[in-house]
């Protein structure tokens, strides 16, 4: 049976991680609203959407993640959408099941088949 001190560590843990998550978003939420404040290149949305996206697990960081892309859609469509299918990939698995995209989910297979 695990311990009482094994929970307890868990739960340190598990607040720790989340304390990264809100300082993330307290972090990253000047720099979202400067890139949408003004017109900023295609390098600087793909940058900041992969610095983001460990952190899109979280709702507030989620909401700046959807910010940006709801920003830049038209203007970088194919960068938009890369980091759409890829948070779909790794967050909401089943929403690409049945699609054309559901491939997608047989991308990882691949790094560990050899």
């Amino acid at each position: 049976m695990m311990s009482e001190k094994f929970y307890q560590d868990i739960a340190k843990i598990a607040e720790a991680i989340a304390d990264i998550h809100r300082r993330a978003v307290i972090a990253y939420t000047p720099w979202v609203e400067d890139v949408c404040s003004r017109e900023a290149t295609n390098d600087e949305v793909d940058y900041l959407l992969t610095w983001m996206f460990d952190f899109v697990g979280n709702e507030d960081m989620l909401l700046l993640f959807k910010k940006v892309c709801r920003k830049y859609f038209y203007k970088y469509p194919e960068t938009i959408a890369f980091y759409i299918l890829e948070y779909r990939k790794e967050y909401d698995r089943e929403s690409l099941k049945g699609t054309e995209y559901e491939y997608l989910l047989e991308e990882d297979k691949e790094l560990y088949e050899e």
